[in-house]
């Protein structure tokens, strides 16, 4: 790196738990870097309570590679502590979040760096992430992907459950016209910004609600005015396992949302900021419209649940039949992942009001 330019110390953590042979994999995939050489490094890989052979593994690598690997263990389940425990313990002013199951082409840091040097007023960093099918081939070399599996609007199905991020090669800043915010997958995040904010939020997110503890993060420091860039020239692979692929698994990773988003519109600290839903159509009725709407539709509730989330799930049921035209436009399960949605919703929000 030319020495004009501002110098990087970066942590690439890895939080994982029970993927003994992915994690080998991710680490091989870094230990291929090219284009790095001046670059101060380290891996921080976070054991969250894992009962395989990851420890063995990561002490494998830790003394027989000349890669600096910094083995953390972290009994509290839950990816978000992981991840917290991975950001005391590392010492780049850069973290590179990765997931355990992705692919990164050798090339992948490098350009990283070029995308902070050349907009360094960003604060965080979202890239983009294709599927890899490869897994599904070799299982069954004659595998198509699914029909119904289509991102395009108007009836997109949320890409985060595969996961899959790809906003196309524009640079971009979030929120923007395609999506509100990077994924969790892999990131880039200055280590202020966690100093300044806090950690993430360890009700959420994978071992605990399911999802969102990433997007909670990303939507509360845009609150705050940091900036994240989507950067398009740093593109990663995630590999697509059989059980992603189908029906049973997208309703129960959508009601994991419903439970997660339903977290947090009604607690913590985006909530806590004016004690009312700032997030979504709730949002809207609680900060756009007359005081006398919000005491109906979201301050009364039935059964523990707000009007709100009742009328939605009662428009959800009565559209259900159109599911079977939206066959024809790929889209089968729009309505009916809606509703597991919602149903995580009414969940999570009796949980909070008892």
């Amino acid at each position: 790196m030319e020495s004009s330019k501002q110098q990087i110390e970066l942590s690439a953590i890895v939080s994982t738990r029970n993927r003994a042979k992915q994690l080998s994999t991710i680490i091989q995939c870094l230990g291929s870097q090219s284009g790095i050489e001046n670059l101060k490094w380290e891996i921080v890989i976070v054991d969250n309570n894992s009962d395989d052979n990851t420890k063995e593994v990561a002490y494998a690598f830790c003394e027989g590679s000349n890669l600096k690997i910094n083995y953390i263990f972290e009994p509290k389940t839950g990816l978000a502590n992981a991840r917290n425990t991975g950001i005391l313990c590392s010492k780049g002013s850069y973290l590179l979040f990765i997931d355990d199951d992705v692919l990164i082409p050798n090339d992948f840091i490098n350009n990283t760096l070029i995308g902070i040097h050349e907009y360094p007023e960003f604060h965080m960093y979202g890239f983009r992430i294709l599927p890899d099918w490869d897994e599904m081939k070799i299982k069954n070399p004659k595998f198509k992907k699914p029909y119904w599996l289509n991102f395009k609007k108007p009836f997109n199905l949320i890409q985060s459950f595969i996961p899959i991020h790809d906003l196309g090669i524009e640079t971009l800043q979030y929120p923007n016209r395609i999506a509100k915010n990077p994924i969790g997958a892999c990131f880039v995040a200055k280590k202020e910004v966690f100093e300044k904010l806090g950690p993430f939020r360890d009700d959420l997110g994978a071992g605990q609600s399911g999802v969102c503890e990433d997007t909670e993060f990303f939507w509360y420091a845009m609150i705050n005015g940091y900036k994240i860039l989507y950067w398009p020239y740093s593109v990663l692979y995630h590999p697509v396992i059989p059980d992603r692929l189908n029906p049973a698994y997208l309703h129960k990773w959508y009601f994991k949302l419903g439970k997660s988003l339903s977290l947090i519109k009604n607690s913590g600290r985006i909530y806590n900021r004016n004690k009312k839903p700032v997030l979504g159509f709730e949002g809207f009725i609680a900060n756009k419209m007359p005081g006398f709407v919000r005491k109906i539709f979201l301050d009364t509730k039935i059964f523990n649940i707000s009007i709100f989330l009742w009328l939605k799930l009662f428009v959800l049921v009565l559209l259900l039949p159109i599911s079977v035209f939206l066959v024809f436009i790929k889209k089968p399960f729009y309505i009916t992942s809606l509703i597991a949605k919602t149903f995580g919703e009414i969940k999570q929000q009796n949980h909070i009001s008892t």
